[in-house]
């Protein structure tokens, strides 16, 4: 039992003790302390979440893509383009979300064979500077889409929009697709400026052709064409001998050594050159490449081929496959040609 200035001492430190757990906070005098956890509305808010970033959306479409973009948005596109060239691919890239002026692109390629391309871009003026009237330039890498030696490339704005025209092509015919670039408003069922389109009867059939040329010790061999709706895919040797009874499956090469990638001009009784189909439409490697090429009309009489590079090496190598003899069942129509 404690007595005298020892009980003064302890009831003075429980007084102080009290004192500062009140001031404090930590209970009131006849307030129960709470046992359960804060609601969510009492917990300040953290940092905010991160901007979300849009994948690009691709079309091979221009008329879809303009559907889908009306009527919020009216592209800006080329209404005059030298003969051959037709609307292969387009980019849609949505804001980013960091920067409130940041209103995404819209891109445009335009193709001519499988060599010749022209690349429009458009983005909004509130996020990007040009000048009024149209300056030429070389096309430096990294800087355009088109990333080759000999292209040039066109700034101005016009509507809103800041434009780029990159292609290779002479400065006068790019001020030329500059001038005629108008908005096209989205109109049911009519079709915009150099939408590619198909024959309306196209050629239905499968070959047999085994036709060769042969340059600098190099054979190339056009062994079948089938034809369908959608497409004319050509299967193709390269190299001397007979076929190997297994051959390597042709390989997806997207970046290619420099002077790899096989070249050729296709064209059909003396028309234009031929597209090469977007996405996939030509797969190789050293001996055997699969080629896509646009859907061939009814009635159509030789399909003309001129290799320019293959494996690195010159030619060329030029192939005539006839086409007034086959059969639309779909069964190879076997004919063996000569050498051209």
């Amino acid at each position: 039992m404690r007595t005298g200035k020892g009980v003064l001492r302890l009831e003075a430190a429980i007084i102080i003790i009290l004192a500062l757990a009140t001031a404090a906070g930590c209970f009131e005098p006849g307030v129960k302390t709470p046992d359960v956890l804060p609601t969510s509305s009492q917990i300040p808010p953290g940092p905010p979440a991160p901007p979300v970033h849009r994948l690009p959306l691709y079309y091979s479409s221009l008329y879809t893509m303009q559907k889908n973009l009306a009527p919020a948005t009216t592209l800006s596109l080329p209404t005059e383009l030298p003969e051959g060239f037709f609307f292969v691919s387009g980019t849609q890239v949505e804001a980013s979300g960091e920067d409130p002026l940041d209103e995404g692109y819209y891109s445009f390629g335009y193709q001519r064979g499988q060599n010749e391309q022209i690349y429009l871009r458009e983005q909004s003026r509130n996020s990007t500077s040009c000048p009024d009237e149209p300056v030429y330039q070389t096309a430096a890498a990294g800087k355009t889409l088109t990333q080759k030696e000999g292209a040039g490339e066109l700034r101005w704005g016009s509507n809103g929009w800041c434009h780029t025209l990159s292609g290779i092509l002479s400065r006068e015919e790019l001020e030329k697709i500059a001038a005629s670039v108008h908005p096209v408003p989205w109109r049911e069922g009519v079709m915009p400026p150099f939408e590619y389109q198909p024959p309306a009867h196209p050629l239905v059939c499968t070959l047999a052709v085994n036709r060769s040329s042969t340059t600098k010790g190099v054979t190339v061999t056009v062994e079948s064409l089938q034809c369908t709706t959608a497409a004319c895919t050509a299967k193709i040797r390269v190299g001397a001998g007979p076929q190997p009874s297994i051959s390597p499956p042709p390989v997806v090469t997207t970046m290619p050594p420099v002077g790899y990638s096989p070249r050729a001009e296709w064209q059909v009784d003396g028309g234009r050159p031929l597209l090469t189909m977007p996405g996939g439409g030509m797969m190789y490697n050293s001996t055997s490449i699969t080629w896509k090429i646009e859907p061939l009309p009814e009635g159509s009489r030789e399909l003309m081929v001129n290799f320019s590079r293959v494996n690195g090496i010159s030619g060329p190598w030029q192939i005539a496959i006839p086409l007034n003899d086959h059969q639309d069942s779909g069964e190879a129509a076997t004919r063996q040609g000569a050498p051209s």
